[in-house]
């Protein structure tokens, strides 16, 4: 495995496009076989149709999604300074109004004609490293498709391919583990993702409601921060709120009010989300404490950039399943015991309680 990481990092975007396919393919694995099982249809039939529906869904939701994305982020670009200066002069007078308007120096940072140079000079050096790096990502972008359509088709031969080559006096143990190991990953992908997809909804309808500007933006980045425990909603809200702050809100509120409204709304939903969202989605998936989930999405992030963020928890978590087994034949004990324990606890989630769920982040279950 460590020799894996360190072709991982030496290779670099080489094999991030492939790994990327494999992610998809392996979310998508279920709804081939299906299709596949339903209608009697030839394996390469049932991943052409599954391909298909993929493409709809990236062309049909890029057409709706990136236009407002890429509107957002430019505007944002442009009118953050005013942003920023209008949080500036809302909380100077908040400060003055309490009789702390000595803090204002302290607190405030920079002016904003120096952040507008600095806008303006790191865009007027990004213009020909961004055509360089749209031409690279549209060839990545095409390599993850042809990858993701091969595993969708052949993932039942490479499946074939390793069970033939694992040693045959190994190969039950070690097929049991891959098989526990499918199961509890599977579950918390999924799951990230329909909790990625019902965030970013959700969080984008309410900013929407409120008024706040760049609400699909800020919308899709509540719902992929929200896979990082207690540090990424707290993010999340604290980017929403700064935005709410700097922008003049439509229901003649004060300010400071209209922060706190959106503030409550990012609470309301982390909690929903806590208690009855993610116990029904993901359950016990992922039974890590929530600092080494940190740790791990940290130095994943480090190492392999948003592909290492996204793979840390189900490499943590897998490497969790393999200690336990480790730990139990050094103990000449029943390795599969322990591992089915585990098991039961990742499909068993329909009977956690309000008070488990709410020492679980995104899958992960607290342990004392």
């Amino acid at each position: 495995m460590l020799v894996g990481l360190l072709f991982l990092w030496r290779a670099g975007d080489i094999v991030q496009p492939f790994i990327w396919a494999t992610i998809l393919a392996y979310i998508l694995l279920p709804v081939v076989g299906a299709i596949e099982r339903r209608f009697a249809l030839p394996r390469t039939v049932a991943a052409i149709l599954v391909f298909v529906g993929v493409l709809a869904v990236i062309f049909g939701g890029g057409r709706v999604l990136v236009p407002r994305i890429l509107d957002n982020s430019r505007d944002l670009q442009t009118t953050w300074p005013v942003l920023l200066a209008n949080a500036r002069t809302t909380v100077s007078d908040t400060f003055d109004q309490i009789g702390l308007g000595d803090l204002d120096d302290a607190l405030i940072g920079p002016s904003v004609q120096d952040i507008e140079a600095q806008v303006r000079a790191m865009a007027s050096r990004s213009a020909l490293p961004f055509i360089v790096n749209t031409g690279h990502f549209l060839l990545e972008f095409l390599i993850f498709l042809i990858g993701t359509f091969l595993m969708l088709r052949d993932a039942p031969r490479l499946l074939a391919f390793v069970r033939r080559n694992v040693p045959r006096d190994h190969r039950a143990e070690v097929l049991h583990i891959l098989g526990d190991t499918n199961v509890m990953l599977g579950r918390y992908i999924r799951g990230q993702l329909i909790l990625v997809v019902l965030m970013s909804t959700v969080t984008t309808i309410g900013l929407t409601i409120l008024g706040i500007p760049y609400s699909v933006l800020l919308g899709i980045m509540t719902g992929v921060l929200e896979t990082i425990p207690f540090v990424g909603p707290i993010t999340a809200g604290a980017i929403a709120c700064l935005v709410a702050l700097g922008h003049p809100n439509p229901f003649g509120w004060s300010q400071i009010a209209y922060v706190a409204v959106v503030a409550i709304m990012y609470t309301v939903l982390r909690h929903a989300e806590d208690y009855l969202v993610i116990p029904a989605v993901i359950g016990r998936a992922v039974r890590l404490h929530p600092a080494i989930v940190i740790f791990a999405l940290l130095s994943g992030g480090a190492a392999f950039g948003l592909l290492g963020i996204v793979l840390a928890v189900p490499v943590a978590a897998t490497l969790r399943l393999v200690l336990i087994y480790v730990r139990a034949k050094l103990r000449d004990e029943d390795p599969f015991g322990p591992l089915s324990e585990e098991l039961a606890t990742v499909t068993d989630s329909a009977g956690e309680t309000a008070t488990e769920a709410a020492g679980v982040r995104s899958g992960v279950r607290a342990h004392p």
